[in-house]
């Protein structure tokens, strides 16, 4: 039986500090459509280095699967058409079926494959793509709730049943608004507020040439026109003043404007493109916000607000509370005669100071602002792992050990610390080649075999990891193992220790895949059992340290592994007694399986050697926790194997 494949090119651990994740945006609005929140977004995390890939709002038919390309629109920016299926849903009306959503998941897996993409952080902007993303592995989901989407007009049955369950089971939900928070807090879910924010570098210069020709003051608004805004306060300050010329910039969401287009001060643009807003904000004397007080107004942060600050212009508000805090930079009115005031008085008590107020202003609030902040809500799910891999001899095994780790880890932010106790067979020369030209690998050599404990504990002391992982040297790992195995630490906050299942140990994390003659085969059917098992966590009385994981604060408060257990044995049963006295759980996740060759370093003890290391090291253990109680196999497994 052939386990250790020779693999073809290899995927090395990239150079530099590459970001720790990929960007799936799933939109509420098309990257060709208003140029808003979602593109800002995208723009910002393409430019710090994150590979953004942005799905259409128009899932494909299955046929069209093949000219499913992404296209690279932006640098480091994709557009991708997702197949959903021969019939394709409207994600503004309708559910998923469990047809499309696997037809979405499948495509994904593939987009995957095609560009080598490990953890990835999924920015939800609408809640139709709930039920996909929580399919998705190693992945972070992030709702970006930028709206009160029960309020638009198209809303459907994604807004009423699933956004209750995208607030629920997000990883983090970040809100542009205080309103949007409280909305969210409702559902029982607290969030972090990352506003709106200014694009200076488009806006503040003034293009070459203006849209509108000067004359009259100039009194503008764009933006999308809707139930939202306040057309007759904007037919009332027109007619209240007839020598000043009024331009309304955007295009209409189900209201009709015939009313203002016959007033002869008024001129209607329509929709504008993001590239040419400077040449008609530059020629607005004074910007406007006509809103109308509704539910769709109180949750919003209006966008059009930061780009008329951006220009310099004064801003003439109707008052809602969530731009309260901009008094003293925008003016802010209650009745249709106040805004009027205030129309005059931005012309007529406007200054230099003001204006570059305004802009320093918006410079201090930009779109990389808000991407830092949304960074820093984000850094803590995509923490610094660190992997023991300690060795003795066995240097084949290593290799396949390693090959795996470089292989199927998917996981930017990992360290991996290559221990050797003091080996004979020539991998000490083995481990250091290795590690040349890998950056993130440490090699660490031991001059004597130290033990298992002496030995993990040198490779935790020179770790930086935020989790520790410690790992025997004939394991194989499998797809997203370290993500899927911080998932878990995610989701139970109480976990000290966590492991995977795997094939060969002693205890209930062996499980049955079915047989398997090599490493492709292994991991194929390992996909299949970890998928039909997503989330599942079966609990351990011990842990064995094949394959471990544990948060740094554990390993700092519970210790390190007790090195009077010599070469080893029973080390592991004790640490686990340790942490469960501590207030720890400890299991393993059905979710992530590793091969385990078993006993590669003990197995070729003599066999008077191993037992005499048994006896010694069971009397110190009980002499600690009382009489050893062997584990046992899962119910399924214990009747494959006898007793």
């Amino acid at each position: 039986m052939r386990f250790w494949p020779t693999w073809g090119r290899r995927r090395r651990l990239p150079a530099g500090a590459p970001p720790a994740f990929d960007v799936f945006v799933f939109p509420v609005v098309d990257w060709d459509y208003r140029f808003q929140r979602p593109q800002h977004l995208s723009r910002e995390f393409a430019r710090r280095g994150h590979r953004v890939f942005y799905f259409s709002t128009t899932p494909a038919p299955a046929m069209s699967l093949s000219q499913a390309e992404p296209r690279l629109i932006e640098p480091n920016i994709y557009r991708l058409d997702l197949p959903a299926g021969e019939d394709p849903p409207d994600i503004y009306r309708d559910l998923p079926t469990e047809i499309q959503l696997a037809v979405m998941e499948s495509a994904i897996g593939r987009l995957r494959e095609k560009f080598a993409i490990g953890a990835t952080l999924s920015i939800v902007d609408y809640p139709f793509w709930a039920p996909l993303v929580r399919r998705l592995r190693n992945n972070v989901v992030l709702y970006d709730c930028m709206d009160d989407y029960s309020t638009f007009r198209n809303a459907g049955r994604p807004v009423r049943e699933l956004e209750p369950q995208l607030v629920r089971e997000a990883d983090l939900v970040v809100c542009s608004s205080t309103h949007l928070q409280g909305r969210v807090r409702a559902l029982g879910r607290e969030s972090a507020l990352v506003r709106n924010a200014a694009d200076p570098g488009h806006f503040a210069n003034p293009p070459a040439a203006l849209a509108i020709s000067p004359g009259r003051p100039v009194v503008g608004c764009h933006g999308a026109f809707g139930s939202w805004t306040d057309l007759e306060l904007l037919a009332f300050a027109a007619r209240s003043l007839p020598e000043m010329r009024f331009v309304l910039v955007g295009g209409t969401e189900g209201v009709a404007l015939d009313s203002l287009a016959a007033l002869p001060n008024v001129t209607l643009t329509g929709e504008v493109p993001y590239g040419r807003l400077p040449e008609y904000l530059h020629a607005f004397d004074v910007g406007l916000l006509p809103y109308r007080i509704c539910d769709y107004a109180l949750a919003s942060d209006p966008l059009k607000v930061w780009e008329y600050l951006s220009v310099g212009k004064p801003v003439v508000a109707v008052r809602f509370p969530e731009i309260e805090r901009l008094a003293g930079l925008i003016a802010l009115t209650r009745t249709p005669r106040e805004f009027v005031d205030g129309i005059r008085a931005a012309l007529t008590g406007d200054s230099p100071q003001k204006a570059a107020a305004r802009r320093e202003f918006a410079r201090a609030n930009t779109w990389s602002h808000r991407c830092d902040e949304m960074a820093v809500a984000v850094a803590p799910f995509f923490p610094r792992v660190s992997a023991i891999v300690l060795c003795h001899n066995q240097w084949r095994f290593t290799r396949a050990t390693l090959l795996s780790l470089e292989r199927f880890s998917h996981y930017a932010n990992l360290e991996i610390l290559l221990v050797d106790n003091g080996s004979t067979d020539g991998t000490p020369r083995f481990l250091r080649e290795w590690a040349e030209n890998r950056p993130g690998v440490k090699v660490v050599l031991n001059g004597a075999n130290l033990g298992f404990s002496a030995g993990n504990n040198v490779g935790a002391r020179a770790a930086t990891g935020d989790y520790l992982v410690f790992l025997n040297n004939d394991v194989y790992v499998t797809e997203d193992w370290v993500g899927g195995l911080l998932a878990h630490f995610r989701a139970n906050p109480g976990l000290g220790l966590l492991g995977p299942v795997t094939n060969s140990s002693g205890n209930e994390s062996v499980v049955d895949i079915g047989n398997y003659s090599n490493m492709q085969e292994m991991a194929a059917l390992a996909r299949r059992y970890t998928r039909a098992n997503r989330g599942r966590l079966t609990s351990l009385r011990v842990m064995h340290f094949f394959c471990t994981m544990v948060p740094r604060r554990v390993w700092e408060q519970v210790g390190e592994l007790d090195e009077a257990f010599g070469l080893g044995l029973f080390e592991d049963d004790d640490y686990t007694m340790r942490v469960l006295a501590a207030g720890y759980a400890v299991a393993c996740a059905d979710d992530v399986f590793v091969h385990h060759r078993h006993s590669a370093s003990f197995g070729a003890l003599p066999q008077r050697v191993y037992d005499e290391l048994f006896a010694r090291n069971r009397r110190y253990f009980e002499s600690k926790w009382g009489p050893w109680v062997p584990p046992r196999f899962r119910p399924e497994v214990q009747a494959r194997v006898g007793s």
